[in-house]
C-alpha cells in the first residue's frame, strides 16, 4: 500500500509553524512568571517571540487560546506525576505524589504560581463539570480509597466518592495557598499531607489510624 507524503514546502511550513507556536508559549510563559497573566499583553508577547501580533493570532488565538494551552501543557504535566506516584503502601503513594508535585513545582516556581492563579481565575480549574480538570484528578483519590477498603485498610464507613474529593481537596487548597504566596513549598507539603492523612484517619482501621497519626505527629514535629 501506497504511503501519502507531504510536499517538502508543505512539511517545511508545518515545522516552522510548529516552531513558531511553541516560541509563543515559551515567551508567555516567560512573561506570565515575571508579570502575571493579567499583565500579559498580546504587543508584549510579539516583540519577545519576534512576531507579528495577527501571526499569534492566526498561530494561537488571543490571551484565553494561549492560557488554555499553557494549562493544558500544565494538566498532563500533574497528570503524569500522579500516575507514577502508586507504588508503596498507601500513606506512602500519597506523600510520593505531594512531594513529585513540590519537586516539578520548585523547577519554576513563579511560572507554577501565575499559571494556577490565571487558571482559577478563569475557571479553568472548575467543579461541576463531570469532565473538566478537577473531575480527572478527584478520580485517583477515589480510586485510592477503594483499594484501601480493599485491603482491609479503610473500613467503608465513609464512602470512596465522600472521602476521595475532600482528600484532592487537601491538596488544592494547600496549593491554592502557596500559589497566592501565604507560605512556601516546604509548608505546602506539610499543609498538603496532614490534611490527607487526618482525612484518611477519619475511616481508618485502628491500625492504618496508628500510622497516619504518626505521620501527622512527624510532620508537625518537622
Amino acid at each position: 500500500m501506497a504511503i501519502e507524503t507531504l510536499p517538502a514546502g508543505k512539511t517545511t511550513r508545518t515545522k516552522n509553524m510548529a516552531k513558531r507556536r511553541e516560541r509563543i508559549l515559551h515567551e508567555a510563559r516567560f512573561l506570565i512568571a515575571s508579570q502575571g497573566f493579567e499583565a500579559l499583553k498580546i504587543r508584549d508577547l510579539a516583540a519577545r517571540a519576534e512576531l507579528t501580533v495577527p501571526t499569534i493570532y492566526n498561530l494561537i488565538g488571543g490571551k484565553d487560546e494561549i492560557l488554555r494551552l499553557i494549562i493544558d501543557d500544565l494538566v498532563a504535566q500533574l497528570r503524569n506525576i500522579q500516575s507514577q506516584a502508586v507504588d508503596g503502601t498507601v500513606e506512602e503513594s500519597f506523600a510520593r505524589q505531594i512531594n513529585d508535585l513540590a519537586d516539578h513545582f520548585a523547577t519554576d516556581e513563579a511560572f507554577f504560581r501565575a499559571a494556577f492563579i490565571a487558571g482559577d481565575r478563569s475557571g479553568l480549574f472548575e467543579q461541576s463539570s463531570d469532565t473538566g480538570i478537577f473531575a480527572n484528578f478527584v478520580r485517583l483519590p477515589i480510586a485510592a480509597c477503594e483499594d484501601a477498603i480493599k485491603q482491609n485498610l479503610l473500613r467503608g464507613h465513609v464512602s470512596p466518592d465522600i472521602l476521595g474529593p475532600q482528600i484532592y481537596g487537601c491538596y488544592r487548597l494547600a496549593r491554592q495557598d502557596w500559589a497566592n504566596g501565604y507560605f512556601d513549598l516546604t509548608e505546602f507539603r506539610k499543609q498538603a499531607l496532614t490534611g490527607v492523612f487526618l482525612c484518611l484517619a477519619s475511616d481508618a482501621t485502628p491500625a492504618f489510624r496508628d500510622r497516619l497519626l504518626d505521620q501527622i505527629s512527624k510532620l508537625s514535629s518537622s
